[in-house]
């Protein structure tokens, strides 16, 4: 009866809840980042700068995603593709809400930027970026940590990231992302035909470029070949942290052989580097993708700064001894301080220190060491129910809100080891991220505490 009356109820408490109940999946756990906005710093918020890096005598547009706080942060480079359609800038977004500066430039001749567009001005602005970010003066301003700068890049952009971190030991890692070894299209102009048939496949995506056309590409291509080769890119960046992104749609067999050049100088010096290759079931944009991918690259990134590889889904060992060291448990003891909003012998509800949305309220039992579902009696249970269905009924009332979740994790999801409901006012369109949120300001929640103590004594 006891474990038909608890299922009875769990099911009740999560039948509001947008997907259904089903066998939790098994997969790498998503960084933090990139679902959930971190909390603003008010003295040194997240911001965005424009600038011009200068290059082969000209200055090209560039900008910087610059995150928040006054301390040095690892940077990124971004480096885009042929043309640039695709700006990866949700990517970059999530980098920069992983605590890193994210930087981007068009290359000479693209996009609005001066001169004249080649593989060669590409290459060498690739590398100029990686001396801008090195360059004190800016290591000052924007708050760069020149130990951990990583560059990035998508298509011929992968390209360039290799080259630049290639021309600069200073680098930390490289990510390819669906990278596009360019020297190897050579092989592919065997005739005038299929020369032709270069240019014309070439010619749509150089409108945004100035100063070139698909045949002087092309005819780059012929010449300089084994300057564009990325496979020999890839085994001379083999002695750092390398990140290998294919598309199987597009440039995953590429990918493929990019990995295998450097796992081949990897081993010829097996105490230097470290190769991450993965490849997903998407076209060259990662147009399906996109989350996959900004989790990987952040996951990746955790290596230089665990922060960034961050999940927000925390978990105790469903079976195990009650933990007397627990913070609910000291709360109860009056050891540690909470905004209260409702006791009685029984039941205790104080608002989270790190509210999902302003007015979230826990509710615990007073009475009952049951660290989960599983092990608390029917009886402590409904009274549990009873207090968090009032305090619903508050928040509606004393905060205007349309409605409120109420939430009860197991093990997973669950980051302490005493029996708690969430109950988080809900307002209507806006959705709610079930992640470990940042810590609110303690004034702002008593203020509301206020208002829902209220509530609670009108009922």
């Amino acid at each position: 009866m006891k474990r038909m009356f608890a299922a009875a109820l769990t099911a009740l408490m999560l039948g509001g809840l947008a997907a259904p109940l089903q066998a939790e999946p098994r997969f790498a756990p998503i960084p933090k980042a990139v679902i959930a906005d971190p909390a603003r710093d008010p003295a040194h918020p997240a911001d965005m700068a424009a600038f011009t890096v200068p290059t082969g005598g000209v200055r090209v547009n560039a900008l910087m995603y610059l995150a928040s706080g006054d301390q040095p942060h690892p940077t990124m480079l971004m480096l885009h593709g042929f043309p640039g359609n695709e700006t990866n800038i949700d990517l970059m977004q999530a980098v920069r809400r992983a605590g890193w500066n994210v930087m981007r430039i068009n290359y000479r001749g693209s996009w609005g930027s001066p001169g004249r567009f080649s593989f060669a001005n590409a290459r060498a602005d690739g590398e100029a970026a990686v001396a801008f970010l090195n360059d004190p003066a800016n290591v000052a301003k924007y708050h760069i940590d020149t130990r951990r700068i990583v560059v990035a890049g998508h298509s011929m952009g992968g390209f360039m990231a290799a080259d630049a971190s290639a021309a600069d030991p200073r680098v930390a890692g490289t990510v390819l992302i669906d990278a596009w070894d360019i020297g190897k299209e050579k092989a592919g102009i065997t005739s005038p035909a299929a020369r032709k048939a270069a240019i014309e496949g070439m010619t749509p995506d150089t409108v945004p470029l100035a100063g070139t056309s698909a045949t002087l590409l092309v005819q780059e291509i012929e010449t300089n070949a084994a300057k564009l080769n990325l496979e020999a890119l890839s085994a001379r960046i083999a002695n750092r942290p390398v990140l290998m992104i294919g598309a199987d749609h597009a440039l995953g067999p590429t990918t493929r052989k990019l990995a295998a050049a450097a796992r081949q100088a990897q081993a010829l010096n097996p105490a230097k580097g470290s190769l991450t290759e993965t490849h997903m079931d998407t076209d060259h944009s990662f147009s399906d993708s996109r989350i996959a991918l900004e989790a990987e690259v952040l996951r990746w990134l955790g290596q230089f700064d665990p922060a960034s590889a961050q999940v927000g889904t925390p978990q105790v060992p469903l079976k195990t001894a009650y933990d007397e060291a627990n913070p609910f448990a000291r709360i109860l003891r009056g050891e540690l301080a909470a905004p209260k909003v409702y006791e009685d012998d029984q039941v205790l509800a104080f608002m989270d220190y790190a509210p999902a949305e302003p007015g979230h309220v826990l509710v615990i039992s007073k009475t009952s060491k049951a660290r989960n579902l599983l092990e608390i009696s029917p009886r402590d249970l409904s009274r549990l129910m009873a207090v968090a269905a009032r305090v619903g009924q508050a928040q509606v009332d004393g905060l205007g809100v349309e409605g409120f979740t109420i939430v009860q994790n197991n093990g997973v999801g669950q980051s302490v080891p005493h029996l708690h409901i969430h109950v988080i006012p809900r307002v209507a369109g806006k959705p709610l991220m079930f992640v470990e949120n940042a810590k609110g300001d303690p004034k702002a929640i008593e203020a509301t505490a206020a208002k829902i103590r209220g509530a609670m004594k009108a009922q």
